[in-house]
This record gives C-alpha cells, structure tokens and sequence, in this order.
C-alpha cells in the first residue's frame, strides 16, 4: 500500500475515473487557447503544445486542455452560423486537427498524464432552442432551430467524438453551460419550445441525453464522457440549484457519463464563469457539494481555486472528487510540484486580476500574465546566466522594478534595488489599500522573497538622485520610477475639495460623504477609486468621457464590479466631459452632441484621470551625461501589470 502523502494528502489521493487514472486531483479545465491556436502556423502549435508540456512535467495529470468547436454546417458556411467559435479557434474539419492532437495526446501520455477535449457549441452563433436572448447584454438576433437542424447537429457532436478517440485522446467533456447551445435548451429562460425538445423539465433535457447518447453509439465506453455545467443559472427564470441537481441526476440515470463538473457563472455578468478577484476562494464549492451528495460519479468543481490549500480544502470537505485550477496555471506552472514538495508557499500566486484574459479579449494584445511573463512563452529558452555578470542598478521596487530585478539577479547580475517607500509593490500596494485587492499582497511578497533568494541588495527608504546612483558606480542603470497622477487641466481642479484618486488610496486626503469621480482613465483606476469610497460610506458618482464604462475592463470582470458599485448606490454617466468644477457644482458637455450638463450635489472631487511617465530622475541623469538609463513600466508608458511585468523580464533577459 502507497504511503499517505505527507502534503496535502486529499490533492494526492488517486482516483480513478471511467478509463482514467489519476495520480492527484487537481485538473486544468479548458484554457489553452487564449495562449495559441494548435491548429494555425507550426509556431502557434509549437507555443500551445509547450505550454501544457510545461505543466504536465511538474506534475499536472489531467489536461482538459483541447477546445473542439462545433463547426455548424447546418447552412453553408458563414461568419454567424458557424460561429467565431468554429471560425476563430478551430474545429475537427482543420486539416491539422488529427496530427497536432495526436501528437499533443502522445506527448501528454509520456509523462503519465491524460487528456481530454471539450465539446463547445456557442461563439457568436445565432442558433438557439426558442429565439430567446441568451442574456441580458447580449441583444444579438437568435434561430430556434428546428428538428432536422438538431438531427444534423447531434451528428456533429458524433463525428468529433469518433475523431477525439482516433487521435488518441483519453475522454470528453461535454459544454453544457456558459450560453452554450446546450444549456440554451436547458434552461427554462431560454427554452420555450413546445415539442418534445420542451415544454417540461424532461424535454428541455432532451438534446443533452440525446447528445450523450449518440456518442456512446458512435465510441461505447472507449472514451470516458462527462459534462461541464452550471450548478445554479442566478438569473431570473433560469433554473435554480434543486432543479440543477435534479437534471445531473438524470443525466446521471442513463448510464452515459463518468464525471459531473460543477461551475458557476456565465460569459457577460455577475458573477461571469471566469470569477475576478472581488469573489471569494472557491466561493461556490458548497454547491458543488451538493450535487456529490446526490450523484455517484466523481465530482469536479472550478470556480477560482487559486491555491494548493483552497484545493484541499474543498476536497477534505467533501465538496468536490477533483478540482480544476485554469489561472493557477497561468501563474506557476509548478504548482503541482510545488505543493507535492511541500513548497506550496513558493507558488506565484495567480492575483486575479483578470488581465490575461483582457488584453486578449478586449486589446486583441497577445497572451500575456501579470505575474508570470514567461506565460505562454514555454517553448521558448529560459533567460541564459549572463557571460559577463555586470553591476546593475534599478530604482523603483514596483511590478516592473521587482521583475527586472529579480531576472537579472537570477541570471548572475549583481543587483542593487533602490525604492523609496519603505515597502515594495508601488502602485500595486497602492491599489491593495481597497480590501477586494488585498490578494495584490500576496504577490508583492512573493516578489520580495524571490528578490532576496536571488541575492538583490535591496534598499528601501531610499530618495534616488543622481549623486547616489551615481555613487553605487552601476554598469546598467534601469529605471522603474513609476508615474505621477495626469491632472485634470480644467477651470477648478486646484480647489481644495479636489483630490487625487492616489492621495484618498494612501490616505492622504479623505473625501466628503458625497464624491463625484471624474474618470478619464480606461481600466481600473477609476473603479477602484469608486470602490475605495462606497467602502468608506460615500455616496459616488462617477463620470466618463468615453461611451462605456473601462472600456478596457473586460466582460469577465466589469459585471461583478458594476454590482459591486451599483448595489452600493453608485450613479455612472457616460461621454460627459468635465469642463469646470466650482464649489458644489461640476460643469460637463457631451462628447458628440456638446449639450451643457450641471452635476450637483457632492462634497468632493475626486481625480482617477490616469498617469503620466515619472521621468524627472531620467532627465537629470541624461542631461549630466554619466549614463544611458533604461526606462522600464510606468516610467516609459502607464499600463497594465502585465505589461509592465513582461517588459521588464524581457529587458532583463537581455543584459
């Protein structure tokens, strides 16, 4: 008999699921392909397949990694009916799908893990059980199907699952949740169907068994089936948490499925299925509960497990048989390993931030994670020991400074950090004064311990000039000085009932009972002004000049956000913009129309209207001449975490 683990003992107990063994309990649900497509250029593949390679050698062993869209040839094909889906990501139709899965399962096998693809049926499609909207931001025109179009579409789901066998893959998961097609026909919001694919709990359940059922036909128990689904829609007129279980139950009654996965969410709202930081760690888990007390198979749950202790946690209570970690993975492709050596503390952890997800969704940027800037880039070589160790000097002890820091110290650099706070993280500390950012903490320790490790020099409290860069006689100088707050230049900004977002964080100004927040900032700083006040009580109002809210504030984060703020009372206009600001008044003008608008009422102002480099200290340097200095994140241009992150690593792989 095996002895029991001596870390977290529920994470590696094996278990076994339909033909499926497994060496622990941690699964990755479906993520990959935000990083590369595996069936576009040979590098796109190369990049996916490193990518699960990467994670499955520090120990992941069930990959839950392939996406298989639905390619909907119910009409020619087209950009809708098809949908971004199958047009965009891929389908069983590419010529590349059977070689590159072949090869990935292979690969994956090698190191004594399995895979399995997931089945997915949405992506702007317009097809749908009854004409009903999906949700309620989406107002997108929708096609009941009808008889004979399910017909052909239950064949497709046949015809992939016979091609997942025939490449070697180990099982599939079934997208039933998520605005799927499928949950479309579940749902009673959306099904309003009167034949027998509605009208009743049973015929709402119809697709999914019939689905189900034609994939057994087509490949018996050679693969092992299971489906995703959402343990409670949490939205009017979608079915509750008993009727969910009662439909797994049924499910489960026909005999067809190895595993139930319980998550919770959808794609536009609150909460979204990809849960950002303002919820809590496995906040649904009890739900998933639930349903294992009422079913046989195994039971998964996913739902923001960021950590090896929240995943024990889960399973040590019964909640779940296994538990799927996505954005863990983004951020340490070791955590596995980690937790199985006891090293659970030296995981980086995944902040939710949601950023990997934004700047691909709503930036069309390339993949990118704020904490790991390595994401993605597995295939790549690791930064190289420097041939010439050199003095490197950086100056500022925020996400870049630490990155740059820490990289260049691991590559044989002797390192000096200069900060002149008294602790690291910059902004990022800043932003963990609002308690849902707390977690930002996590990875700013984290940091600190990988820079001490690393053998950086680090000296806080210190107010960089040039006397004293130039003292410590650096051969590389970069700069991570960070930014200052863009001020508003209009009529009345300089009164003194008006505050900087970044002075009400630090707790250097307080705000009124009443504050007006003028927005001129695209992600987060505003919301997370906004959300600072409403914690202290303060009625906000908050006015942007762009047409939406953060534009750059992605749907899988803006939802729980706009919740959070409006169910506090907050008030949001939009395309105003502020051209003076008078004791108790705030003059506007419309962004288009240029219509004249007097907001009243308030006992503040606050500021949240973005950054501008901090480049004093680079321009003193470069006008005595000594030295060519770097200039790294926010010093060279305000943005995300991940950018400034991943800047900083690739500058100082360089060196």
């Amino acid at each position: 008999m095996a002895a029991e683990p001596r870390h977290f003992p529920h994470i590696f107990r094996p278990l076994r699921i339909g033909d499926m063994q497994l060496s622990n309990r941690i699964m990755a649900p479906p993520h990959g392909r935000i990083i590369a497509d595996p069936l576009a250029s040979p590098k796109e593949a190369e990049r996916f397949a490193g990518y699960w390679l990467e994670r499955v050698r520090n120990g992941l062993c069930w990959v839950d990694g392939v996406n298989t869209f639905i390619d909907n040839r119910i009409v020619p094909r087209g950009y809708a009916p098809s949908g971004l889906g199958a047009i965009l990501r891929g389908s069983v139709h590419n010529p590349h799908y059977r070689d590159r899965m072949a090869r990935l399962a292979e690969d994956i096998h090698a190191h004594g893990a399995v895979v399995t693809a997931q089945i997915i049926n949405q992506g702007a499609m317009p097809h749908s059980a009854s004409g009903v909207l999906a949700n309620y931001t989406n107002n997108a025109g929708t096609h009941a199907l009808t008889r004979p179009e399910i017909a052909r579409m239950i064949e497709d789901y046949a015809l992939i699952a016979r091609t997942v066998r025939d490449c070697g893959l180990d099982g599939i998961e079934l997208h039933a949740n998520h605005e799927d097609v499928l949950q479309l026909f579940l749902s009673p919001a959306t099904n309003h169907r009167q034949d027998e694919y509605g009208g009743s709990a049973e015929g709402r359940l119809k697709l999914l068994i019939d689905v189900l059922a034609a994939i057994r036909a087509e490949v018996g128990r050679d693969l092992t089936l299971g489906i995703r689904f959402n343990m409670h829609e949490l939205f009017e007129g979608g079915y509750d948490l008993d009727e969910g279980i009662a439909i797994a139950r049924a499910v489960e009654a026909t005999g067809h499925i190895d595993f139930f996965h319980g998550v919770i969410g959808n794609n536009w709202g609150a909460p979204s299925y990809i849960q950002p930081h303002l919820y809590g760690v496995a906040q649904w888990s009890e739900m998933a509960g639930r349903y294992r007390a009422a079913l046989s198979v195994p039971v998964v749950y996913s739902g923001r497990v960021d950590s090896p202790e929240a995943a024990e946690a889960v399973l040590a209570r019964g909640h779940a048989d296994v538990v799927g970690v996505a954005r863990g993975f983004f951020a340490d492709p070791a955590f596995v390993a980690k937790a199985r050596q006891g090293r659970s503390a030296q995981i980086v952890p995944c902040i939710g931030c949601n950023d990997c997800l934004h700047a691909v969704s709503v930036e069309k940027l390339p993949f990118g994670c704020a904490v790991n800037p390595r994401a993605g880039r597995e295939a790549d070589p690791p930064p190289a020991r420097a041939a010439q160790p050199r003095r490197i000097v950086v100056v500022g002890a925020g996400p870049a400074g630490m990155e740059a820091a820490a990289v260049a110290a691991e590559r044989g650099h002797a390192v000096v950090l200069l900060e002149r706070a008294g602790a690291p993280g910059g902004q990022m500390r800043l932003a963990a004064a609002v308690p849902e950012n707390r977690q930002f903490l996590a990875y700013i320790d984290r940091q600190h311990d990988r820079l001490r490790a690393a053998g950086v020099d680090i000296r806080l409290g210190i107010e960089a000039d040039p006397p004293a860069i130039l003292a410590l006689s650096p051969d590389v100088l970069l700069l991570a000085t960070g930014s200052r707050p863009r001020r508003h230049r209009v009529p009345g900004a300089e009164l003194p009932f008006v505050i900087e977002g970044r002075d009400l964080l630090a707790g250097r100004a307080q705000a009124g009972r009443s504050a007006l927040v003028i927005a001129r900032e695209d992600h987060m700083q505003p919301l997370t002004v906004a959300s600072a006040l409403v914690e202290r009580g303060a009625h906000v109002r908050l006015l942007y000049q762009t047409p939406a809210v953060a534009p750059l504030v992605g749907k899988y984060s803006i939802g729980a956000i706009m919740a959070r703020l409006t169910a506090a009372g907050a008030e949001l206009r939009v395309m105003e913009r502020v051209t003076a600001i008078a004791p108790g008044r705030v003059t506007t003008r419309n962004v288009y129309s240029g219509v004249e608008a007097l907001h009243e009422g308030f006992d503040s102002v606050v500021l949240a209207c973005g950054a501008e480099p901090e480049t004093a200290l680079a321009e003193a340097l470069q006008a005595q001449g000594a030295i060519a200095p770097l200039l790294l994140g926010d010093a060279y241009v305000p943005g995300r975490i991940l950018a400034a992150t991943r800047e900083a690593h690739e500058i100082a792989s360089r060196l």
